[in-house]
């Protein structure tokens, strides 16, 4: 099975997109305390972003391809982080900056989570989340770390990892299960 170039390329994209999904997700978690503005504020406008992404994942994921659905999460993450480092001294529109850039990212994380049972056939969908979680929960450990540096590091790396899953999604291919 793992001969098979594309499910080869399949579980190095997934591991990419599943590191980038976790480590963007538990840092906007933990940098949640340093956005400006009043926290209280700030969270039910986080807690109310990742609910219209579960919807809106749940949309995408309907009437488009699983790469549609993480390309449009990472250009909604994408203008929240960057609007985030080019106007953070605009404190009337951190909550803006922080629902776009929390339902993008939610978006991407909950598209990977569901991907790789269409990425997979039946058999090996099971070592593949075996081997995505353990690279991407490695990686997610460096979060909390990440979101105790000074600005603007942790939404450069936050933007920079938005990146990774705009190209690493080029790399992935929907096997047919049908066959």
């Amino acid at each position: 099975m793992w001969a098979d170039p594309t499910l080869r390329t399949n579980l190095w994209a997934s591991c990419l997109l599943y590191s980038e999904a976790s480590f963007n997700f538990y840092l906007l978690g933990f940098y949640l305390k340093y956005f400006p503005g009043n926290i209280f504020e700030n969270s039910t406008f986080f807690a109310c972003s990742d609910l219209v992404a579960f919807l809106t994942t749940g949309v995408f994921l309907n009437f488009t391809s699983m790469k549609t659905s993480i390309r449009a999460g990472a250009t909604i993450a994408l203008t929240g982080g960057v609007s985030y480092l080019m106007l953070f001294h605009l404190t009337d529109y951190i909550p803006i900056m922080l629902c776009l850039s929390r339902i993008g990212q939610s978006m991407i994380f909950n598209t990977t989570i569901i991907s790789v049972s269409r990425l997979f056939p039946t058999l090996y969908v099971s070592t593949a989340y075996g081997c995505v979680n353990f690279c991407s929960h490695m990686f997610a450990c460096l979060a909390p770390f990440t979101a105790e540096l000074p600005d603007p590091i942790p939404f450069v790396a936050f933007v920079s990892m938005i990146g990774v899953a705009i190209f690493t999604s080029f790399l992935l291919t929907e096997i047919d299960k049908d066959k």
